[in-house]
């Protein structure tokens, strides 16, 4: 009682006015450190930003999605190399990549600050629940590592708040707004599909249940789908109309797991979640909703708590099965005729665990003498350990933006070949293709997502001596392929020490190599030319600004 006065000061106008001092203040480092931050390489630097920087300088942001760009594997649709028209990329133009990217990520949390915010106040929580609550959890969701640069997970609260308005009749414009603008800012393939899918099981029940049809709620599921396939047409197009090409997609080969592994991928996924989809909730989420749910029995949230709590749990056991027995079989046969995997239910974990979250603390906080400090304790210790997570922390021993991509470095280079880049072709030898191709480089090799399968064949000719002499590598490449690399056995997939080693016998078919047009090998591993004399040293480049000392071979 005797801190009441205390509480009653933080009124909602304050505490938003505190949520957004702390995401700039989360934020900062980014703008101080400038293009020497450190970001996330994996599925990141090495491929999403670079397409972006690729389709940029393409001139094909907004164009068909048959339009063809040049600069990677001697061409590729818009749909392969990005199979979205999507908002994010307005950011990049206006603001340049670095900064694009960055202006990305503090939207994000904005976003999701909000949306979780009145998610939890309106439908979740109790109306006179302790402030502190819906404000601290809805803070550090919006904190979340989040991937990349879209609204895939941290936007989802904020969709199913507008979902739920709509549900419950109120037709206000700013619901219909947001129902539009995310799957314009969003991925299908990871969180849209699955999403969709839960929110028309809601709208069935519904008509179960009250035998009525919500026309309101239908036409807002219908709104939400098409202007996915406008925002995705790409992506749709590739599939259905450009369908004359076989993706490589359906060469991915599932392995068949044992029964133990499925149970362990199971409880994995449960209690850690998913590197692309963090929700840290493996500390103190998890204790405390078990506990709450096993101690408290009477409280209204228990029944949707539980609900969620189900639909976790089942879809964890999905992910983790997928790869057992028949249904890997199962599996491995759809994937042939429609690439897409079905196990990214988990997308949609971060909202659902953090919403169990609130309402746990929600019960502590009107079940025991002194809930609330123990709550703003709860809060306290999970904001530190999702700070702990920052991109910047996790990844304060990789290298920054600017030492990645060494566009100064790579500028030598393409002044000492002198000659257009669009004339000749490179391959990058231990060292991601991405880098080069942010340079403007035009490359035979690359990371690409969904990319035509006689060019995975026909690049793998190239690579096939040096993939038989390594198992792992051989099925990384033939059960994946995504990663299209021109790779080594010496060198393995060792990037960031590839420096440190030297390439004996490089075993590619150099052949098939100049027949595809590749003149050039940008490499971070010396090669000994005599052991391999169909590559002559050029020049080495060594720049005090990039981490990267490159080899610069001519293929003869």
């Amino acid at each position: 009682m005797k801190y009441s006065f205390i509480y009653k000061w933080f009124d909602e106008k304050v505490l938003f006015i505190v949520a957004f001092l702390s995401i700039g203040l989360y934020y900062l480092p980014y703008i101080l450190l400038g293009e020497n931050a450190k970001l996330q390489i994996h599925d990141n630097l090495d491929s999403n930003v670079a397409w972006v920087k690729v389709l940029m300088d393409s001139g094909n942001m907004l164009t068909s999605p048959s339009a063809i760009i040049h600069q990677i594997f001697g061409g590729i649709s818009h749909s392969s190399l990005y199979g979205t028209y999507d908002i994010s990329l307005i950011w990049f133009k206006l603001f340049g990549m670095y900064w694009g990217y960055v202006f990305n990520k503090i939207l994000m949390s904005f976003v999701g600050f909000i949306g979780m915010y009145y998610l939890l106040k309106k439908y979740f929580l109790s109306k006179d629940v302790f402030i502190f609550i819906p404000f601290g959890v809805a803070l550090i969701f919006s904190l979340l590592p989040f991937w990349s640069f879209t609204m895939s997970v941290c936007g989802l609260p904020l969709v199913l708040f507008s979902f739920l308005n709509i549900r419950d009749h109120e037709n206000h414009f700013t619901n219909w707004l947001v129902l539009f603008l995310f799957p314009l800012y969003s991925s299908l393939i990871l969180s849209g599909l699955f999403f969709v899918l839960l929110i028309t099981i809601m709208f069935f029940y519904d008509v179960i249940k009250s035998k009525k049809v919500n026309v309101k709620f239908l036409s807002a599921i219908f709104l939400f789908g098409c202007v996915y396939l406008i925002s995705h047409f790409p992506l749709v197009y590739n599939f259905f109309v450009n369908s004359g090409e076989i993706s490589h997609r359906t060469e991915f080969m599932i392995s068949n797991i044992s029964l133990s592994e499925a149970l362990f991928k199971t409880l994995e996924i449960f209690t850690f979640g998913q590197y692309h989809a963090h929700s840290l909730h493996s500390i103190i989420l998890l204790p405390i909703i078990f506990g709450c749910y096993l101690i408290i029995r009477e409280n209204k949230a228990r029944k949707y708590s539980i609900l969620i709590l189900t639909f976790i749990i089942i879809t964890s056991f999905f992910y983790g099965f997928i790869e057992w027995g028949f249904i890997s079989t199962l599996n491995n046969k759809f994937i042939s005729h429609i690439p897409i995997q079905l196990d990214r239910f988990h997308f949609l974990h971060p909202m659902f665990w953090y919403i169990l979250f609130a309402s746990s603390l929600s019960i502590i906080s009107i079940s025991f003498r002194f809930g609330k400090q123990v709550v703003l304790v709860l809060l306290f210790v999970q904001f530190v350990y999702v700070i702990k997570y920052h991109e910047l922390i996790v990844n304060r021993n990789s290298l920054t933006y600017h030492e990645f991509y060494s566009e100064k470095q790579f500028n030598d280079i393409k002044t000492f070949i002198n000659k257009p880049q669009s004339s000749y072709r490179v391959i990058s030898l231990a060292m991601h293709p991405a880098i080069a191709q942010f340079n403007g480089f035009y490359t035979l090799d690359g990371y690409i997502c969904d990319y035509p399968l006689k060019y995975k064949h026909a690049f793998r000719e190239i690579i096939a001596p040096e993939l038989d002499k390594d198992k792992e590598l051989k099925d990384y490449y033939d059960n994946w392929g995504s990663r299209c690399y021109a790779f080594s056995s010496e060198i393995k997939r060792d990037f960031l020490n590839s420096n440190h080693h030297k390439i004996e016998q490089l075993d590619f078919n150099f052949d098939v190599l100049k027949k595809m047009g590749g003149e050039f090998i940008i490499s971070c591993a010396e090669i000994n030319t005599i052991n391999n004399s169909r590559v002559r040293l050029l020049k080495t480049f060594v720049n005090t600004d990039s981490y990267w000392k490159i080899y610069l071979y001519e293929v003869i």
